[in-house]
């Protein structure tokens, strides 16, 4: 980037904190910082990424606005790869605000949402796949999450899609030489070129096939429980929780609309959705809140029907049963510290597992959630291999999956070159979609508005 604005922006969450960063980028940031910074001991010259002690100071006034420390940053080896400074003041708000119209007021403007990381990307310093890293290790809420966040942040993803790409860019150069040469004798081999291209495609294959995985892991899972009123769906629910979120009374119908509430399992965010009752409703609020448990149903990763154990399976467990269908369902059992009238061969005869709790007294539960999580994922990763978690990524890597499936077609039915050549560029440039090598204005647009101002 030549010629762009110096920015600048608080850096760190508005409110009350002990430390407040104050961000300045781009050709003039030293320049700024030193008119409004006035060291505690006289220098003529400060040595970058070394902090320096002093005030903000208004210049037109002679005010100190705040003691802080100052830091200036040298280009390249800045987050922007620009001249960079860092005012480190008090965390107050009304102060921060004081420094960043002081600096606004000496020539920098506001910075735009993303736009320190955007200009790391457009400045070469990140790729596109590790910039939109940043705001996942932001937005992170579990280790898992963060895990692959860094992943992608160090380049995991990049140097994977640059391998793809290194194949592709090998058998598009192979091709496009016959096609330029036809009559030439050329020492080309095509099918050594080619031979790479099949294990790329599984390779690529892979990689989707993990989506599901990843955006569960990002956004979370979500888990049902269902069941006749009164089987304790709001105590288990509390349970798992261990809060008093759902009211729990002797009375059916208690709960009568969805209330959902978030629990991590080694690091895996699900959402935990207790229900109304399923049976007969006895008026038009109990029946709305029933017909959304149904609803519901379809959507859920996971079911947990629940069943009384203290009381013999009746026609409302049945209604339940039909209402869950075939769907991923986890058997639960509850209320075993009661004295046990439930069948447990009308359970067996469905050709289900059960797991027995009792969310009154604590028991079980901790086995529960191992097999929620079982359910969930398949396991845990021992591997932390790579995955996708973003929808973008995934798509362009499906669409350069079908150019790779047209290309191998084409070649084996020996179509023109040119067609290959023509499959093989919009491969390169779906991947290039990943990386930012290909990407549209829009689309960059769409992706640091996301972020913050400040990062």
């Amino acid at each position: 980037m030549e010629d762009a604005d110096t920015i600048c922006a608080i850096s760190t969450p508005s409110g009350q904190g002990g430390i407040g960063i104050i961000r300045i980028s781009g050709e003039r940031a030293h320049l700024i910082g030193k008119q409004v910074f006035k060291p505690q001991n006289r220098r003529k010259k400060f040595i970058s990424h070394k902090l320096y002690l002093g005030h903000i100071t208004d210049p037109a006034h002679g005010d100190d606005l705040d003691q802080v420390l100052v830091a200036f940053m040298e280009a390249p080896h800045t987050y922007t790869r620009e001249h960079m400074t860092e005012i480190h003041a008090h965390g107050g708000y009304r102060v921060q605000q004081a420094i960043l119209k002081l600096i606004l007021e000496h020539g920098a403007r506001l910075a735009e949402p993303g736009e320190f990381t955007k200009r790391a990307f457009l400045n070469g310093r990140i790729d596109l796949a590790q910039a939109e890293s940043v705001l996942d290790i932001i937005h992170s809420e579990t280790e898992e999450e963060l895990h692959y966040a860094i992943q992608y942040l160090r380049g995991d993803l990049s140097r994977e899609i640059r391998r793809f790409g290194r194949a592709l860019r090998d058998a598009l150069a192979a091709t496009e030489a016959l096609i330029d040469f036809p009559e030439e004798d050329i020492d080309v081999d095509l099918d050594a070129a080619f031979r790479p291209l099949k294990k790329i495609n599984t390779d690529i294959q892979r990689l989707i096939d993990t989506f599901y995985e990843g955006q569960a892991m990002k956004q979370g899972f979500e888990v049902l429980v269902t069941g006749r009123t009164n089987v304790g769906k709001s105590s288990l629910f509390n349970a798992l929780l261990l809060k008093d979120r759902a009211i729990v009374t002797p009375l059916a119908g208690t709960t009568r609309d969805l209330i959902e509430d978030t629990l991590y399992l080694k690091g895996i965010k699900t959402r935990i959705i207790d229900t109304a009752g399923i049976r007969e409703p006895t008026n038009v609020v109990e029946e709305e809140g029933i017909n959304r448990v149904r609803q519901k149903v379809s959507e859920a990763d996971l079911i947990i029907w629940l069943l009384d154990g203290s009381q013999p399976y009746s026609c409302e467990d049945e209604e339940v049963f039909r209402s869950i269908g075939k769907r991923k369902c986890l058997v639960v059992i509850n209320k075993t510290d009661l004295p046990q009238l439930l069948e447990r061969d009308m359970i067996s005869s469905k050709e289900y597992q059960w797991i027995e709790i009792s969310a009154l007294k604590d028991i079980g539960l901790d086995v529960l959630k191992d097999h929620i999580f079982e359910r969930l994922t398949g396991g845990a990763r021992k591997d932390k291999a790579l995955l996708i978690t973003n929808m973008r990524h995934r798509d362009a890597l499906a669409r350069a999956r079908e150019n790779i499936e047209r290309t191998l077609v084409l070649k084996e039915h020996g179509d023109p070159m040119e067609f290959m050549a023509l499959e093989l560029r919009e491969a390169i440039d779906h991947l290039g979609e990943i990386t930012g090598e290909a990407c549209k204005e829009e689309i960059l647009t769409e992706i640091f508005s996301r972020f913050c101002i400040g990062k």
